[in-house]
């Protein structure tokens, strides 16, 4: 990962934020906690208008939605990302719910923050796989 392929306000997730940058299920696993985690697809090779908006809500939304937990937060990688994508049928950007390194839903482009919340509290409340 170099400073020239991400966004800037995405490459300061991984430098200011500290999330892990994960190209890879294995990374994945052994890279995020076992507890739940928010990982950010932000449309690696395309220059999407919502990349931007949803790198800097993120860090909030790992720091509400883990409430008296801890929720952690990372970025995908390119092939990580194509994989994912086309494993869950999503659209991009997304932020992608993991517990213990493995997909347990999703939800695609930026939303309200009301909207967010809502549907990405119902996906980590929930034990089955459900996309958006």
């Amino acid at each position: 990962m170099t400073s020239e392929t991400l966004h800037p306000l995405v490459a300061r997730l991984t430098s200011a934020h500290g999330f892990p940058y994960l190209d890879s299920e294995e990374a994945a696993v052994a890279g995020l906690p076992p507890g739940d985690s928010l990982l950010f697809l932000p449309a690696h090779g395309k220059a999407h208008m919502e990349t931007p908006d949803i790198a800097v809500v993120l860090p909030e939304l790992v720091g509400v939605l883990g409430g008296g937990s801890t929720i952690g937060g990372a970025v995908a990688g390119p092939a990580y990302e194509k994989r994912l994508r086309e494993q869950l049928g999503i659209a991009l950007p997304a932020i992608v719910v993991m517990r213990g390194g493995r997909p347990l839903g999703s939800l695609s482009r930026m939303r309200d923050w009301d909207e967010f919340i809502e549907r990405l509290s119902a996906v980590i409340a929930g034990p089955a796989a459900t996309s958006h």
